[in-house]
C-alpha cells in the first residue's frame, strides 16, 4: 500500500471517530494488525504515531513514548521522509512528557536533521524547531531558543499566515526568551506586535497567559498600573481556559510580583484559583507550583500558621516527587525494552508478510516485482565486492504444444516441477523467478562462469530425470529446456538487471534455434566478436 492508501484508511478512521479517542485507539490497533498481515510498514508505523498522539493527549506518558517507538521503528524503513521526521518529532514529546529532556531534543534534532536533508516545508518543520526551542529553553540556552523561534515565526507567516493560534504561541515563547534574559523591553515588543489580534483566538489558555506574561513585564518595567490591568485582563479569560495548569508559573509569578509590591487583594484572587486548581489536579509539579504560591502568600500577609501548613505539604511533595523521578526513569526503560521486543516481533511478521507477498502463487519462486528489487541487491552488492552477476534465463520447450495435447491442469504440474527444481538451487547468492508463462529467470552474485553453469546444468538434469512425457518435443518426448547462462562484469554501461537479463535473452534465444534442449552460456569476455557462434559455449549435462 503506498502514502495515500495507508493516510486515507488513517484519516477515515480519525474522521469517524476523532470525538472518541478510545474508540478511535481501537480502530488504529485493526489497522495495524492489517498492516502486519500484508507487511505494510507505512500503514503500521503510521496508525502507531497517531496512537502516541491519543496517548499523550490523554495523559498516557509511557503509552505514549512506547508507541512512539514503534512508529519510528517502522517507519525508518521507508521512503516517506515528512511522516519519519513526524514520528521522531512524537518521540521527543514522548520523551518530554517524561521529562527527559536530552532524548527530547535528541530526537527532535533528529526529525530537524530529516527536514531539512529533504527540504521539507511547513507545519513539520515549524513543530520541530519550535520544540527544539523549547527542549533549549529548559535547559537554560535562551540564546538559541531565539534564533529558532524567531525562524518558526517567519515559516508560520510565510505558509500558514492565517494560523494565529501558531503564530500567539511561537510569539508568546520567543517573549519568554527575551523575558529569561532579562530584556524586558525587546520581550514586550515582541508581544506587543501580535496585540491587535490575540482576544479572538479561540485557544483562552493562551490568551490568558499572553496577558499574564505581558503583566510580569509591565511590573519589570516598572508600570504598575498597567500590570494590574494585563493581570485583571487574564484573570478575565482564565475561566474560559481549559488547560489552566499549563498558566501556573505564570500565575505563581505575578502573583511573586503582587505580594512583595503589596497588591494583596489581586494576589488573593490569583491564590484562590490556585487552591482551586491544586485540590483538582494530582500532577506533583503542578501541585508544587500551586503549593509553593500559597505558602508564600500567606507567609507574606501573616497567616504563619497556613503558610506553615503549605510549607510541610511542600516538603512531602518534594520527597514525592524524588521517588517519582526514580519510577519515571525507570518507567522509560521498561518501555524501552517492551518497544524493543514488539519491533523485533512486527518486523519479523512483516518480513514473513513480504515473503509470502513476493511470492508468485504457483510456483512459490520471486514473482517478477520481487526479482526486481533482489536483482538490485544483489548489483548493489557486486559492484561493491567487484564480483559478477550472473543470469540463468530457461524457457519450457514446446510447452503450448504440451498444453493443447494434456491440458492447462497438467501443465501447470510441469510448471511447479520445473520451479521445484530451480528452487532447490537456491541460496543466499542465487534465486529465481517466475517470469512469465513458461520462462523462469535466475540471478546470482559472486560465481564464477563455470559454477553458474553448473546451477542450469543440475536444473536441466532434475527436470530430464522425471522424464515427464510431451509427445509434440521431437527430443524424445518428454519435457525439455531451453537454457540461457551469462556471468556480466558489472559496468558503468552494464549495471541494471534489464542489461543482463538481455545478455541472457541472446543465450536462451541461440539455444532454441540450436534444436531445443540445450544449454548456451554466452562468454561475456568475447560478447562482440563478430563470430557469434563462437560467442556461444554450449554445456553438456
Amino acid at each position: 500500500m503506498g502514502k495515500k492508501a495507508a493516510l486515507a484508511r488513517i484519516n477515515a478512521a480519525a474522521e469517524a471517530y476523532g470525538k472518541d479517542p478510545h474508540r478511535l485507539e481501537r480502530e488504529l490497533k485493526k489497522l495495524i494488525k492489517a498492516g502486519q498481515e500484508s507487511g505494510d510498514a507505512l500503514l503500521i508505523g503510521e496508525a502507531y504515531r497517531r496512537i502516541a498522539i491519543l496517548n499523550n493527549d490523554l495523559g498516557k506518558r509511557d503509552e505514549a513514548l512506547a508507541n512512539a517507538l514503534k512508529a519510528v521503528a517502522m517507519l525508518e524503513g521507508t521512503d516517506e521522509y515528512d511522516l519519519i521526521a513526524n514520528a521522531y518529532i512524537m518521540l521527543g514529546s514522548g520523551y518530554f512528557s517524561n521529562e527527559n529532556f536530552q532524548m527530547a531534543l535528541v530526537n527532535y534534532d533528529k526529525a530537524y536533521q530529516i527536514i531539512r536533508k529533504h527540504r521539507i516545508q511547513g507545519i513539520s518543520r515549524i513543530y520541530a524547531m519550535n520544540n527544539i526551542a523549547i527542549c533549549y529553553q529548559m535547559m537554560g540556552d535562551f540564546r538559541m531558543g531565539i534564533l529558532l523561534l524567531s525562524e518558526c515565526l517567519e515559516q508560520v507567516k510565510t505558509y500558514t499566515p492565517d494560523n494565529r493560534t501558531g503564530i500567539a504561541v511561537h510569539t508568546v515563547n520567543l517573549a519568554d526568551c527575551y523575558t529569561e534574559l532579562g530584556e524586558y523591553q525587546k520581550a514586550e515588543e515582541t508581544l506587543s506586535t501580535i496585540a491587535e489580534w490575540i482576544d479572538g483566538v479561540k485557544f483562552k489558555a493562551l490568551v490568558c497567559d499572553y496577558y499574564l506574561r505581558r503583566a510580569i513585564l509591565a511590573y519589570q518595567l516598572g508600570k504598575a498600573e498597567e500590570g494590574g490591568a494585563l493581570t485583571d485582563t487574564a484573570l478575565g479569560v482564565v475561566d474560559e481556559a481549559t488547560d489552566v495548569y499549563a498558566l501556573y508559573e505564570d500565575l505563581r509569578g505575578v502573583t511573586h510580583i503582587l505580594v512583595r509590591g503589596g497588591d494583596l487583594a489581586r494576589a488573593k484572587r490569583i491564590v484562590d484559583l490556585m487552591s482551586g486548581f491544586a485540590e483538582k489536579n494530582e500532577h506533583t509539579m503542578d501541585q508544587l507550583t500551586a503549593y509553593r504560591t500559597l505558602a508564600d502568600y500567606y507567609r507574606v500577609i501573616g497567616e504563619y500558621a497556613r503558610a506553615a501548613d503549605y510549607y510541610e505539604k511542600l516538603d512531602a511533595l518534594y520527597d514525592k516527587r524524588l521517588t517519582e523521578l526514580k519510577s519515571i526513569q525507570l518507567n522509560i526503560h521498561n518501555k524501552i525494552r517492551g518497544a524493543d521486543a514488539e519491533i523485533q516481533k512486527l518486523n519479523r511478521k512483516i518480513r514473513e508478510s513480504e515473503e509470502l507477498v513476493s511470492l508468485e502463487p504457483l510456483t512459490k519462486l520471486l514473482n517478477r516485482t520481487a526479482l526486481l528489487r533482489v536483482a538490485s541487491d544483489f548489483i548493489e552488492c557486486a559492484v561493491k565486492r567487484d564480483e559478477r552477476v550472473g543470469a540463468i534465463f530457461i524457457d519450457i520447450d514446446f510447452f503450448k504444444e504440451c498444453n493443447d495435447t494434456y491440458g492447462h491442469a497438467k501443465g501447470d504440474e510441469i510448471i511447479k516441477e520445473v520451479a521445484r527444481a530451480c528452487r532447490e538451487e537456491e541460496t543466499e547468492n542465487v534465486r529465481f523467478a517466475r517470469y512469465g508463462g513458461d520462462e523462469f529467470f535466475g540471478i546470482a552474485h559472486g560465481l564464477k562462469d563455470a559454477e553458474v553453469a553448473e546451477v542450469a546444468r543440475r536444473i536441466c538434469a532434475r527436470v530430464r530425470a522425471l522424464d515427464i512425457p510431451n509427445e509434440k518435443n521431437p527430443n524424445g518426448h518428454r519435457v525439455t529446456l531451453s537454457v540461457g547462462v551469462v556471468n556480466v562484469v558489472m559496468t558503468e554501461r552494464t549495471n541494471t538487471i534489464i542489461d543482463i537479463a538481455n545478455y541472457a535473452d541472446k543465450a536462451v534465444y541461440h539455444a532454441k534455434n540450436t534444436g531445443k534442449n540445450a544449454i548456451y552460456l554466452l562468454d561475456y569476455a568475447r560478447r562482440d566478436e563478430e563470430d557469434k557462434d563462437a560467442v556461444f559455449v554450449k554445456i553438456d549435462f
